[in-house]
C-alpha cells in the first residue's frame, strides 16, 4: 500500500512539473499595425491635437519564466502619408482665419516590461505593461508658414494585450489591441495601436 502510494505521488509531482513547464520558453512574434496617433502641434495645450492614421510594423520577443509570467521587448514603426493628413483652427487664436496643417512622417517606438497569460490547448489570453521610448518625425505649417521639421525622443508606455489562436505546436496567429501614450514636446499624446501577425514559439 505504502509502495503505491509513493508511486501515485511521484507520478503527480511528475505530472504538476509537466504542467508548469508546457509553456515555450520563447516566442516572437512579427506583424502589422494600424495606430490612430495624437500628436503635438506645439507646446502650447490650447492649440489643439493633431490625429493621424498610421500604418506600419511590430516586432515582439517574449522569454517565459514560467506557464504565466514573462519579460517581452516591444519594437515598432508606424509610417504616416506624405501628404498632410490634419486640419485644424488653433483654439487659442481668436483672429486665425485659416487652418494649421501638419504631416506626421513616422513614430518608432521600444518598450519592454512584464506579461501575464492564461493558456488554453488551443488559446491563449495575455496582457502586459510595457515601458520605453518613442521617436517622431513631423512637420508643421501654419496659415501656409512651414516651420523647421520636429524630430523628438521622449517615454513611450503601452498598456494591453491580446489573443493567441494555435495553428500548429509552433505557429500562431496573434490579435493585439494597445493603448500607446507618448509625451513628445512636454504634450502627451494617447495613441490606438492594433497588431495583428504570426508567432513563433520554441523551447517548449
Amino acid at each position: 500500500m505504502r509502495q503505491r502510494c509513493a508511486v501515485l505521488a511521484v507520478l503527480f509531482a511528475v505530472g504538476l512539473s509537466a504542467r508548469a513547464q508546457d509553456a515555450p520558453k520563447a516566442e516572437l512574434f512579427a506583424g502589422y499595425s494600424f495606430v490612430n496617433a495624437g500628436f503635438p502641434a506645439n507646446t502650447d495645450p490650447a492649440a489643439g491635437e493633431f490625429r493621424g492614421f498610421l500604418h506600419g510594423w511590430n516586432l515582439a520577443a517574449a522569454a517565459n519564466l514560467n506557464r504565466a509570467v514573462g519579460i517581452v521587448a516591444d519594437f515598432g514603426g508606424s509610417y504616416g502619408s506624405p501628404t498632410k493628413i490634419t486640419l485644424f483652427k488653433p483654439a487659442n487664436c481668436v483672429l486665425c482665419t485659416g487652418n494649421a496643417e501638419a504631416t506626421l512622417h513616422n513614430i518608432h517606438t521600444f518598450t519592454f516590461g512584464p506579461q501575464i497569460a492564461v493558456r488554453r490547448q488551443e488559446l491563449t489570453a495575455f496582457v502586459h505593461a510595457l515601458f520605453g521610448g518613442a521617436h517622431i518625425n513631423e512637420d508643421m505649417s501654419f496659415f501656409g508658414n512651414s516651420l523647421p521639421r520636429i524630430s523628438a525622443t521622449s517615454f513611450a508606455m503601452i498598456i494591453g494585450g491580446g489573443v493567441d489562436l494555435r495553428l500548429s505546436a509552433r505557429w500562431i496567429v496573434r490579435f493585439q489591441p494597445d493603448y500607446l501614450r507618448t509625451k513628445i514636446l512636454d504634450r502627451t499624446e494617447n495613441n490606438a495601436r492594433l497588431s495583428t501577425g504570426l508567432v513563433f514559439r520554441f523551447g517548449e
